[in-house]
């Protein structure tokens, strides 16, 4: 029993190994001994022989042993018949030795005959096990799960980061003008899949419905510009600005709904693995954008050869930034891509052979903006640099930790 449950392991091994590499015979070693088997190409759980190179070794020295038992019993056969003629004591001694070796020869044959026995019956027995066909009152098989739909809940918690021309803006020493400041981004949703939609293996497709909010930070230090500008009484003069300590945040939320393919899918009987595909339409529910910092003004008119700084009447002088808030211009729709991959770990003990229609969903995800988030906003007057996110448009990206529990449908609790 020993040897057959050491075999059942390295089969297992081979035959993912060769499931993987598409072949349909697989190799392996047991303690020295070639494993060989054969599945029908394409259902690696459907074996046609297996071989363990053991059995063929005691069956070429069992017939070695008959071979030379056959030529033992010639010989004392040929001694019997000399001794029925002669008393000479050495041709009896010879009688004797002879038919003790014949004796052990028999012996030695058959304790190899029933190791040949054992092994032969319990190979019979693994592809017996493996090779069962399901059947309906199976209950505790991979195909009673993948035929049953899913349904459960999630939450994710990502970092996004954003990405627009603006924030690639550099200052004299070309350093970046702006920094991004970490956040975090929170997702929760429902979640309905299909049941396997293929006889072998699991594909599947779903739908689900989440809410989601991101924020978005960026900095600036430090940074000055001169500008040409024109002032209240049409006087043109060139304006000399210094941005301190500015910091610009957005935040938008969405409800979205995500439409996913998915290879692998949740078993109550075992772990299982899966990878997701989505596309996922959102729409914008509401956004805010902030702004914080300070900003300094002056100007220089040349034709009076005068620098005004500190003058209220005209704008001169140190302001926050803060005033100069702007309804982000966030798009309303957005259309999202997703890819997924992760583990379903059902809620149970497997190993003792219970089972569960609970599942517990661990993965990663990434998230990531086909349209634009939000348009580009055309800033007019003096204060164009102020604004983080005046571009041709912004995009992100969301990576994400996701956990989640899902309920089978159809299965039943096996304590």
């Amino acid at each position: 029993m020993n040897c057959l449950k050491y075999i059942s392991g390295l089969l297992l091994f081979v035959c993912c190994v060769g499931f993987v590499y598409g072949q349909n015979v697989v190799t392996g070693k047991y303690k020295g001994h070639v494993v060989k088997m054969k599945y029908y190409k394409g259902s690696p759980d459907d074996i046609q022989y297996l071989e363990y190179g053991l059995v063929n070794e005691l069956n070429k020295t069992v017939s070695r042993l008959e071979n030379e038992k056959a030529s033992l019993q010639k010989e004392l056969n040929k001694l019997k018949g000399k001794a029925t003629v002669s008393s000479d004591d050495s041709l009896q001694l010879q009688l004797i030795i002879q038919e003790r070796d014949l004796l052990a020869r028999e012996r030695t044959i058959d304790s190899l005959n029933e190791r040949v026995v054992v092994l032969s019956d319990s190979l019979q027995q693994l592809q017996n096990v493996v090779n069962t066909p399901v059947t309906p009152t199976d209950k505790n098989i991979r195909s009673s799960s993948a035929d049953c739909s899913h349904f459960g809940v999630s939450y994710s918690m990502g970092i996004p980061l954003l990405f627009s021309s603006a924030l690639n803006h550099k200052d004299d020493m070309n350093q970046p003008l702006w920094n991004r400041r970490m956040t975090l981004s929170h997702q929760i949703g429902l979640y309905w899949g299909s049941r396997s939609l293929v006889r072998k293996g699991s594909l599947s497709l779903g739908v689900g419905l989440e809410y989601s909010r991101m924020r978005f930070v960026a900095a600036m230090t430090t940074f000055s510009d001169t500008l040409d500008a024109v002032d209240e009484d049409n006087d043109t003069y060139t304006a000399y600005l210094t941005y301190r300590n500015v910091e610009e945040s957005a935040t938008l939320h969405y409800l979205s709904i995500p439409l996913t393919l998915s290879i692998g899918q949740p078993y109550h009987d075992r772990i299982s693995g899966y990878f997701q595909l989505s596309l996922v339409p959102s729409f914008c529910l509401s956004s805010s954008y902030k702004t914080s910092g300070f900003y300094d003004l002056a100007g220089y008119y040349s034709q009076y050869d005068l620098t005004l700084d500190n003058f209220d009447a005209l704008g001169f002088g140190t302001y926050s930034v803060g005033e100069l808030d702007e309804d982000w211009n966030a798009n309303r729709f957005v259309l999202t891509g997703r890819v997924a991959g992760g583990i379903y770990l059902p809620m149970c003990r497997t190993q003792q052979g219970k089972t569960s229609p609970w599942v517990m969903k661990l993965g990663i995800k990434l998230d990531f903006s086909i349209t634009p988030m939000a348009k580009g906003n055309q800033t007019d007057g003096l204060f164009k640099a102020a604004t983080a996110y005046s571009s041709d448009g912004c995009r992100f990206l969301d990576p994400a930790l996701e956990v989640g529990i899902m309920y089978i449908f159809g299965t039943k609790n096996k304590q």
